[in-house]
Protein backbone atom coordinates (compact mmCIF):
# COMPACT_ATOMS: atom_id res chain seq x y z
CA UNK A 1 0.00 0.00 0.00
CA UNK A 2 2.83 2.38 0.53
CA UNK A 3 4.02 1.83 -2.75
CA UNK A 4 0.50 2.69 -4.18
CA UNK A 5 0.91 5.70 -2.47
CA UNK A 6 3.81 6.74 -3.44
CA UNK A 7 2.44 5.94 -7.15
CA UNK A 8 0.10 8.34 -6.52
CA UNK A 9 1.52 11.18 -4.67
CA UNK A 10 4.50 10.99 -7.66
CA UNK A 11 2.26 10.96 -10.27
CA UNK A 12 0.38 13.84 -8.94
CA UNK A 13 3.25 15.52 -8.52
CA UNK A 14 4.08 14.89 -12.46
CA UNK A 15 0.53 16.04 -13.60
CA UNK A 16 1.41 19.45 -11.23
CA UNK A 17 4.46 19.52 -13.22
CA UNK A 18 3.17 19.15 -16.47
CA UNK A 19 0.06 21.53 -15.88
CA UNK A 20 2.68 24.47 -15.13
CA UNK A 21 5.03 23.47 -17.86
CA UNK A 22 1.53 24.03 -20.63
CA UNK A 23 0.60 27.53 -18.66
CA UNK A 24 4.28 28.41 -18.26
CA UNK A 25 4.91 28.57 -22.05
CA UNK A 26 8.53 31.04 -23.37
CA UNK A 27 7.54 33.30 -25.38
CA UNK A 28 9.46 33.15 -28.91
CA UNK A 29 9.47 35.97 -31.07
CA UNK A 30 8.89 35.29 -34.47
CA UNK A 31 11.09 36.09 -36.98
CA UNK A 32 8.36 38.75 -38.85
CA UNK A 33 8.01 40.27 -35.22
CA UNK A 34 11.80 40.39 -34.93
CA UNK A 35 12.28 42.35 -37.78
CA UNK A 36 9.18 44.71 -37.97
CA UNK A 37 10.93 45.48 -33.76
CA UNK A 38 14.16 46.18 -36.05
CA UNK A 39 12.28 48.10 -38.94
CA UNK A 40 10.52 50.20 -35.72
CA UNK A 41 14.31 50.92 -33.89
CA UNK A 42 15.76 51.82 -37.16
CA UNK A 43 12.89 54.14 -37.97
CA UNK A 44 13.23 55.55 -34.72
CA UNK A 45 17.37 56.36 -34.27
CA UNK A 46 17.10 57.31 -38.43
CA UNK A 47 14.11 60.07 -37.16
CA UNK A 48 16.58 60.98 -34.09
CA UNK A 49 19.70 61.74 -35.95
CA UNK A 50 17.51 63.59 -38.16
CA UNK A 51 16.33 65.82 -35.42
CA UNK A 52 20.03 65.90 -34.08
CA UNK A 53 21.46 67.50 -37.59
CA UNK A 54 18.27 69.67 -37.69
CA UNK A 55 19.01 70.93 -34.03
CA UNK A 56 22.91 71.97 -34.64
CA UNK A 57 22.04 73.45 -38.34
CA UNK A 58 19.64 75.62 -36.30
CA UNK A 59 21.97 76.27 -33.63
CA UNK A 60 25.06 77.14 -35.93
CA UNK A 61 22.39 79.47 -38.18
CA UNK A 62 22.51 81.45 -34.54
CA UNK A 63 25.79 81.09 -33.28
CA UNK A 64 26.88 82.63 -36.85
CA UNK A 65 24.27 85.45 -36.97
CA UNK A 66 25.32 86.01 -33.06
CA UNK A 67 28.81 86.87 -34.73
CA UNK A 68 28.29 88.56 -37.58
CA UNK A 69 25.65 91.21 -35.77
CA UNK A 70 22.65 89.17 -37.43
CA UNK A 71 23.52 90.06 -40.98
Amino acid sequence: MDSRAEICSSGSRKNEWAKNLRTVRPRFIEDAERDDINKQAEDFIKSFRNQLKIQREESLKRFKETIHGGT
